[in-house]
């Protein structure tokens, strides 16, 4: 067995770690619409109904685009 690490595997973790951040972010964008998040009480609620936007396109978009990016079937 060799010492070396293997790509895919940090690649696929970095992949996960994006989709759980986009979770996280969406569950805080929701929370902050709906007034029950802190840090974010003054805020309108289009800017959180938009973190929200952006969490889901962070967790579903973002995996995609780097495991296209990534993919060594070219």
């Amino acid at each position: 067995m060799s010492s070396e690490r293997d790509p895919a595997a940090a690649k696929w973790a970095a992949i996960q770690a994006i989709r759980v951040s986009g979770i996280v972010i969406f569950i805080y964008g929701v929370a902050a619409a709906s007034g029950k998040a802190p840090w974010f009480s003054g805020a309108p609620t289009e800017w959180a109904w938009a973190l929200a936007l952006i969490g889901a396109g962070d967790a579903f978009l973002m995996p995609l685009l780097l495991a296209r990016l990534w993919s060594s079937d070219r």
